[in-house]
């Protein structure tokens, strides 16, 4: 796979562009148009949660190299592909960077990039061990570039369309990290004596609650249009075939719960968001 393949995985840089779309989408929401992607301070807003998300795999990596040799023996840092020094110094880096970035674009984006940049050392280093804090973290680290994106261009208030889009993005991160400490329930346990959310009320029932939450979802998928967001055709097929698809991913869950299945699960909901998202950015270019 080469160096940068490797890298790739360890940074999951795929999440880091999917933020990367939910700032520009908070910005074009707000401005009612793209944003003009030349400008410095939209170049560094992109940058910024690029940045912070790859610095964060790549610690969580770090952190869980013993976990990782349970639970999934092909990551980078277990292979020796890439050294966890290299890991290690390439997130503080990149934590360095994005807070820097932030700082020139205004107070309250710096504000906010420091905050979760401070979070996801914590979440890595002590937080993602513990029951649904570490669940929430993810949640808020997928809503908040919503906001980001509202803040950089429009840094005096919160407009309502990227508060929503922000609930939505919290609801789906909450569930599908559940799905994802299920998958790494007994590594977690072996390695860093995890007490996540499936260890202390079990699988099927951490299963359930992720379940309830992408149920949950599936109509307020639709409340950015009530609160301003101007509807398409394109946009409402889309998200109605998207929230097909997870209600589909939902019953395959609860049907036949196993490792595969949340393995499949969680790259099925990554694809589901991404299609929102993009309708959702067409939706609000359109307005």
């Amino acid at each position: 796979m080469g160096f940068i393949g490797e890298f790739l995985r360890l940074t999951r840089f795929e999440h880091a562009v999917l933020l990367a779309l939910a700032v520009l989408i908070g910005e074009t929401v707000v401005l009612g148009s793209l944003p003009d992607l030349l400008e410095l301070a939209i170049i560094l807003s992109l940058l910024v949660p690029v940045l912070s998300e790859t610095a964060s795999f790549a610690l969580n990596d770090y952190f869980d190299i013993e976990t990782d040799r349970i639970n999934n023996r092909k990551r980078p840092l277990v292979t020796g592909t890439i050294s966890p020094r290299s890991a290690l110094y390439f997130s503080f880096s990149a934590f360095i960077l994005s807070t820097l970035f932030a700082f020139f674009i205004n107070t309250p984006a710096f504000l906010v990039a420091l905050a979760f940049n401070i979070l996801a050392v914590l979440y890595n280093w002590k937080l993602k061990d513990l029951p649904l804090l570490g669940n929430i973290y993810i949640g808020l680290s997928m809503a908040i570039p919503f906001i980001f994106g509202n803040l950089v261009v429009h840094p005096q208030w919160l407009l309502p369309v990227p508060m929503v889009l922000a609930l939505l993005a919290f609801i789906a991160g909450v569930a599908r990290e559940i799905i994802k400490s299920v998958q790494d329930m007994h590594g977690d346990v072996k390695a860093r004596r995890s007490k996540t959310l499936p260890v202390i009320v079990g699988e099927k029932p951490s299963i359930a609650i992720a379940s309830v939450l992408y149920l949950l979802f599936v109509p307020l998928s639709f409340a950015p249009f009530y609160y301003g967001l101007a509807p398409n055709m394109y946009s409402l097929v889309v998200i109605a075939l998207a929230d097909g698809v997870l209600l589909g991913t939902v019953a395959a869950l609860l049907r036949k719960p196993g490792p595969d299945i949340y393995g499949k699960a969680r790259n099925m909901t990554l694809l589901i968001f991404a299609a929102g998202m993009l309708a959702i950015l067409y939706a609000a270019i359109s307005t």
